[in-house]
């Protein structure tokens, strides 16, 4: 029965599998990958709203280094959809409830794909996480090109530039950022409350050679396409050529029932354990939804076949 008292509608043998993944970024295709070759009958998920679809190239991928992750992902997906067994269809998940000891997961389809009602013995959670950034009107117009949010991806090709670090006001890392990229631009610029960094801290920063700037941000500034200055809220502009901002993260998993939501940590990542696990039963997670988080897409796919071999042992029952 439904939340309505209405009997829900069958689903056809067809549609059942053994694994429903739920998100083909790098976390998700190795996940799959992995479980294809145990032979696991695999549905990959896929709403196509990757959080690195504004960037240009990844970084530190070995043999991929400098892909454009959008190339990454279409290479992914054509090595995954080789296994007979794998499917990837593009749908947006709507609804996730429980089915017996597995799941029922409804989708409804994008860029022209058919909506989908599936069952799954297993599921398992790589849909990444949603970047929030601080209120600046053309921030997302430089991010990616010039403003970016992970110094191990992108901070080599600004070495030597002049570099503004910001973040939202709850952001907790940005003196470590801050001294990160002292070793790598010419010049860094802070900008941070004393919320946000510490007088000690900030001091320490400045003996590194890093300008502490306390004053509140009104906008980024550029000319044709390229960032030339962060404007404070008193209208001066620091000259820049690059900047990292710090974002909160929200992990969108809004579909899932709540007899079937797992628990989140104080950063509001899932919480499961080294290889997935989480307290729901036959329900996993990987990739950037687990702690500690974003990090460089090849510890993402690392981490979807750490969950894809769990969940096969799990699912061997032996």
């Amino acid at each position: 029965m439904t939340d309505a008292g209405v009997v829900a509608a069958p689903i056809a043998p067809e549609d059942h599998y053994e694994v429903v993944i739920i998100g083909g970024g790098p976390a998700g295709l190795q996940a799959a990958l992995i479980l294809a070759r145990q032979l696991r009958r695999v549905l990959v998920l896929d709403g196509n709203r990757p959080r690195h679809s504004a960037t240009m190239e990844a970084h530190g991928f070995l043999t991929r280094d400098s892909i454009p992750p959008n190339e990454l992902r279409s290479v992914g997906r054509e090595q995954v959809e080789q296994y007979e067994n794998a499917e990837i269809q593009f749908a947006q998940v709507t609804r996730v409830s429980r089915d017996g000891e597995g799941f029922r997961v409804e989708a409804r389809g994008v860029r022209g794909s058919r909506a989908r009602l599936v069952h799954g013995e297993r599921v398992i959670l790589a849909t990444g996480l949603k970047e929030i950034f601080p209120q600046l009107p053309t921030l997302r117009a430089f991010y990616g090109t010039h403003i970016h949010s992970c110094i191990v991806c992108d901070a080599w090709n600004k070495r030597d530039a002049s570099i503004a670090v910001f973040g939202v006001p709850e952001s907790t890392t940005l003196a470590y950022r801050a001294a990160q990229l002292a070793r790598i631009g010419s010049h860094v610029t802070l900008f941070a409350s004393e919320e946000q960094v510490a007088e000690v801290d900030a001091e320490r920063l400045r003996l590194r050679g890093v300008a502490v700037d306390r004053r509140e941000i009104d906008d980024v500034v550029g000319e044709r396409a390229t960032l030339t200055g962060i404007r404070t809220a008193d209208g001066e502009v620091v000259p820049v050529e690059a900047a990292f901002v710090a974002p909160s993260f929200d992990s969108q998993i809004d579909f899932l029932d709540d007899d079937v939501r797992p628990d989140l940590d104080d950063e509001g990542l899932i919480v499961a354990d080294r290889v997935g696990r989480t307290r729901v039963q036959n329900l996993y997670a990987t990739g950037e939804l687990t702690a500690p988080g974003p990090e460089v897409l090849i510890i993402s796919a690392g981490k979807g076949a750490r969950t894809a071999i769990a969940a096969n042992r799990d699912a061997t029952a032996f």
